[in-house]
């Protein structure tokens, strides 16, 4: 009888157990957070204004991502801003329009933030917890820059979302006409950019550029194109340049820059996704060598006159 009874009362038991096996094993594992990257700036603000001049080239809007950006860094900070997933500077090696990011299902229920970080050659920009970056670093410097970032309210029914990169950078164009031919170097000098920017998009420190370029072959006209960050104010930035005959310093090197052609200093202002564009042209009347420079920019699809040769 005794007997009966126990087998009677470890068979539902087993039975339970099995059940209630099957029941775990069945249920998925909950979706994870999943964040599609676009790109917003596919174009500057002002293209049209440079595609008119026939300076720069409007990029189509439905190519590859990586035609925007190259590489992607990306950093995920829980509520407490603990670091919980990470992926190093990765170039972007897929045609898709879009990138799609997947963090680890391990992660619970709660909010993250997500930090993006494009077109950098490497993380050294990149501060201590990878929200802020400096600009004119190695790894940045003379990069197009994207940048995207959002806090996330990761739960269930709510796992999908999309992100849209923007720049971080304008554009300096400069045009020169008239130069003489001898002329086959020149340097630019911009004072007060902004160096840092965090991913709320704040700048911060002011810093200065300075760039050079050797001409590919003597000509009267050039362009050059510079990425920097904005301005802090309006004409808040100092751009000082000068065209220089290389071949001309001799024995001083090229430190003596001499003979030069040397424009007065003047203000600009820089803006995210947006081109300024000057055009120096070398008026020299009489031949003698003894001209000046017209300064111009351009504003509204007209060109006006910075800097006159009679004004001072």
């Amino acid at each position: 009888m005794s007997k009966g009874i126990k087998i009677l009362y470890v068979l539902p038991v087993a039975v339970c157990l099995l059940w209630s096996s099957c029941i775990r094993d069945s249920i998925p594992p909950c979706p994870p957070l999943q964040v599609t990257l676009t790109v917003k700036d596919k174009n500057y603000f002002n293209i049209d204004d440079a595609v008119k001049l026939g300076l720069m080239e409007r990029k189509a809007e439905n190519l590859p991502f990586r035609d925007y950006v190259s590489t992607l860094y990306y950093i995920v900070h829980d509520a407490e801003g603990k670091v919980v997933a990470e992926q190093k500077n990765t170039l972007v090696d897929n045609d898709n329009q879009t990138q799609l990011i997947t963090l680890p299902e391990s992660l619970p229920y709660g909010k993250y933030t997500l930090t993006v970080w494009g077109n950098m050659k490497s993380d050294e920009p990149l501060g201590e917890d990878a929200t802020t970056a400096e600009m004119e670093a190695v790894g940045a410097a003379a990069n197009d820059i994207y940048l995207a970032s959002a806090t996330f309210d990761y739960r269930y029914g709510n796992e999908e979302h999309s992100l849209a990169m923007e720049r971080t950078k304008g554009n300096l164009l400069i045009k020169a006409e008239g130069i003489p031919d001898n002329i086959d170097f020149s340097t630019k000098d911009i004072q007060d950019i902004y160096n840092f920017v965090d991913n709320g998009f704040h700048y911060s420190s002011l810093t200065d550029i300075h760039t050079e370029l050797e001409w590919q072959e003597i000509r009267s006209e050039i362009k050059s194109e510079t990425l920097m960050c904005p301005s802090p104010s309006y004409e808040g930035s100092t751009l000082s340049v000068m065209f220089i005959d290389k071949s001309a310093a001799g024995s001083q090197g090229r430190a003596a820059y001499y003979p030069t052609l040397e424009p007065q200093d003047i203000n600009i202002t820089m803006g995210r996704n947006e081109i300024t564009i000057l055009k120096y042209v070398y008026v020299d009347e009489g031949g003698s060598g003894e001209g000046d420079f017209e300064i111009y920019l351009r504003v509204n699809d007209n060109w006006e006159l910075l800097h006159d040769m009679e004004l001072d």
